[in-house]
């Protein structure tokens, strides 16, 4: 999970849940929350956020199963 600039981004582990890549997102320091599947990955766990670049762009490490390295994908929250 990583908190930056009001916005928390968490992620379901690939293995423990029925989505195939799930994201939570709270765009208000955790008044609400939101729930996406990005199907299109298969089963990944989203693991390693890292900060916002100066574009405000949090890049994800994804891992296939519990470790295995996998994609990286950059997510923009608006």
């Amino acid at each position: 999970m990583i908190i930056q600039d009001g916005v928390m981004l968490a992620a379901h582990c690939g293995p423990a849940t029925p989505m195939n890549t799930g994201f939570i997102i709270s765009m208000d320091l955790g008044k609400t929350w939101a729930q996406y599947d990005l199907k299109e990955f298969g089963k990944r766990s989203p693991t390693r956020f890292h900060e916002k670049n100066g574009e405000g762009w949090f890049r994800v490490d994804l891992r296939s199963g519990w470790i295995q390295r996998a994609e990286v994908l950059f997510i923009k929250p608006k």
